[in-house]
Formats: structure tokens, sequence, C-alpha cells
């Protein structure tokens, strides 16, 4: 088991809090308490030791990290900081050479049919972000694929379409996050998933599996979590210290701490 509590790393929004969409299980919400690229200075000062490059999209469906590869290549040289690309559903050919030269590890969020992308994100885009996801897999890239459970504001659509998906690009590693009811989007009074039908997803996921940071909060993140050891995840992102506590007293002690964003130890 690996606990990942990522001080180390600073998520950055390369689009600051805008966003050509305004999908309904975020709505630029989650925009507001990222970074921006002054930050580098001070965050390194501070003990930052990487970056997620994320952000809202910018035309052409895509984090905009192109606009800034000269200083982003020039931080990485002087520092020897590591980036963790949040690239967006497309990727083209043309920018492949950049993101292999910048991104240490892609993070891809993977949605598993058609329908899901058009009631969520409002676009058509999905059979552009399953080619894409072909194309980081073949490049040699580290590519760690990201299934929101849930995203159908709490219903359960896409998710084995996703994992059979990743699967069959011979990615064996998949982050899980869970469906977050967010204030102020349209899917702000949308219910929880269940725990027990969260734990039956799970048990049929034959990839390794780690839990994400993007999951609701409170004694639900408690009670997700401690589904997740039942469940074979080899990664807890941010564990309560109720689940630390749990493997202490069983005398566990075959479970290690990482600093950075989970992506990097997938």
């Amino acid at each position: 088991m690996l606990f990942v509590k990522p001080d180390k790393t600073l998520p950055i929004s390369l689009t600051g809090r805008a966003c050509v969409l305004n999908c309904k299980h975020c709505g630029g919400y989650y925009l507001k308490s990222m970074s921006d690229l002054s930050r580098f200075p001070e965050a390194i000062k501070a003990g930052k030791r990487s970056f997620l490059l994320s952000g809202g999209l910018a035309e052409g469906m895509r984090v905009p990290w192109e606009a800034h590869l000269e200083l982003l290549m020039a931080m990485k040289s002087r520092y020897g900081i590591r980036y963790n690309v949040h690239t967006g559903p497309v990727v083209d050919s043309r920018s492949l050479d950049s993101l292999v030269k910048l991104a240490d590890v892609v993070s891809f969020d993977v949605v598993g049919n058609p329908e899901t992308m058009r009631e969520v994100y409002g676009v058509d885009t999905w059979r552009a972000s399953v080619d894409t996801l072909e194309l980081l897999a073949n490049s040699g890239i580290k590519v760690v694929p990201h299934v929101t459970v849930g995203l159908t504001g709490g219903a359960m659509y896409h998710e084995k379409d996703a994992v059979r998906i990743i699967s069959d690009l011979g990615l064996r590693h998949v982050v899980f996050l869970v469906f977050i009811p967010t204030s102020g989007t349209a899917y702000a009074n949308a219910p929880l998933l269940a725990i027990e039908e969260l734990g039956d997803f799970f048990l049929t996921v034959s990839v390794r599996k780690t839990l994400g940071c993007m999951i609701p909060r409170g004694r639900y993140r408690m009670k997700l979590q401690k589904m997740a050891l039942k469940t074979g995840f080899v990664g807890i992102v941010k564990p309560v210290p109720e689940i630390e506590r749990l493997l202490a007293a069983k005398g566990a002690n075959n479970y290690t701490v990482a600093e950075e964003c989970c992506a990097f130890y997938c």
C-alpha cells in the first residue's frame, strides 16, 4: 500500500480561472484553488519538487502547455523539477514532441462512451479523446489514466467502458476519482454514490488501482478509503488519520508514504 500526501507538488492552472467549457460536474469551480506560473519561484523555495500542469481547457480542447514551453523547460533544466501534465482530451501528433520533452508523466481523463461526454462536457470529442489516449500510450510517455466514477451526476454509466478502453491499450494502472456534488454546478444537488455500489464495481476491476484525491470529504471519505483497503487498491491519496491508524493497529508496516502527485508513482 502506498499512501500519497502530495504536499511537494503544486497544482497550476495554465488558463487561470478560464475554461472554454462549463462542465456539469465542475463549472470552473476547481480552478479557483489552483496556482499560476507566477508562483514558481516561491514554490521552489518552499520545497516543491514537482508541478501538476493543468487548468481549464483553451481553444482546441487542450491545456496550453506549448504556450509556456520555453519557461517550463528552463525551470525543469535549472531546478530538476518534474511535471505531471494534465493534457485535456485532445493532443495531436504535432504537439507530441514537445510533450515528450516536457512531461515526466501525463494524467489523462478517460470517458467511457460518447453519451457521457456529451452529457457532462457538452461536446462531441469522445472519439478524439480515445484516439489521443492511444497516441499517448504508443508514444513512450508514461500515461496514467484517470476515471471519475459516477461522473454523470452520481450515476454509473461509463466506468466499465472506460476501464475496457484502458485495458485494451495495455495500460495497467488507473487512478479512480469519485464524483463530488459541487456547489454552483449543474450537479450540485446530485446524490453521492453508495459505498456498496462502488465496492461492487471496484471488485470487478483487474488493473492496479489508486484512489485519487478528488473524492468527497468527511465521513464518506473515510468509508470510501476503508472500502479501498478491502477491494484491492494499491494506493490511497490523502489518507484520513483513521486509515493510517487502522493499518498500524493491524501491525502493518508494508506501506510507504510519498510526497508528490500520485501519478508519479503509478
